[in-house]
């Protein structure tokens, strides 16, 4: 995918202290802030995908929960593979959600 323009504002002095770091350390502003905005992406992404275990592991305790009290029958395997389907994450990019993902065409 081809790179795109992205125009933000930011106050002066913040931009000025910027410019002079990344001028000290040699490297462009676009450089430098799009391996800010990757690790973020990176942190965020590893951040849900854990909740979602989280989420899915609470899920599964309550559902064992009342079935071992009585109040609810053992789920079928149908319930179980809709919603693990649904949820499908690469595991070892920790990609974001789909919801996170824009295709240009939103307006941020």
């Amino acid at each position: 995918m081809p790179p795109s323009l992205i125009n933000f504002n930011v106050s002066t002095t913040i931009r000025q202290r910027f410019d002079a770091i990344c001028h000290a350390s040699g490297r462009t502003r676009t450089s430098v802030l799009v391996d800010l905005m990757t690790d973020y992406v990176l942190q965020q992404s590893q951040q849900l995908f854990n909740r979602d275990r989280q989420l899915e592991r609470i899920d599964q305790l309550l559902e064992e929960n009342s079935v071992l009290k009585g109040l609810r029958s053992p789920p079928g395997d149908q319930s179980r593979s809709r919603r693990t389907s649904s949820q499908n994450r690469s595991y070892a990019e920790f990609d974001p959600p789909d919801f996170l993902v824009s295709d240009g065409q939103e307006g941020w």
